[in-house]
């Protein structure tokens, strides 16, 4: 883009002082995105997600804060909905607590099987109808 932006616009005082900007700005995003690369290869974490008679656990390598374990005797339901008005779709778990919990879509698994898993260790969890359908709001 950088050299089809230079190849383009036309060479004026305003063009200048743009690619003297982004010269500075190039190598330090540049810098940035590779150290970032790095970093994920050496810490080489996976994303997991397990489902057993007892628990319940999603382990997100990049956030502590989507990780979570809870009993699968605990959840009451799991809920699909996409807000139409933001175009935003979510997955929450309703826990018999009250407390919600919201579901990862970041990663590639299947759905299908999670509510399966789940619907095997606890029977009564309410799940919806269809794994990729969700409920407008």
């Amino acid at each position: 883009m950088y050299v089809a932006a230079r190849k383009l616009i036309q060479p004026t005082e305003a063009a200048e002082q743009l690619f003297y900007w982004m010269n500075i700005a190039l190598p330090v995003v540049e810098l940035g995105l590779l150290v970032v690369a790095v970093l994920f290869w050496v810490q080489n974490k996976t994303f997991r997600i397990a489902v057993d008679a007892d628990q319940f656990e999603i382990i997100d390598p990049l956030s502590k804060n989507a990780s979570f374990s809870v009993p699968v005797s605990e959840i009451v339901e799991i809920s699909q909905t996409y807000e139409k008005h933001v175009g935003f779709s979510k997955i929450t778990m309703q826990m018999k607590s009250g407390k919600r919990i919201q579901i990862l879509q970041n990663y590639n698994y299947n759905r299908g099987k999670l509510y399966a898993a789940l619907a095997k260790a606890n029977p009564t969890i309410r799940l919806p109808e269809h794994a990729f359908r969700f409920k407008q709001v």
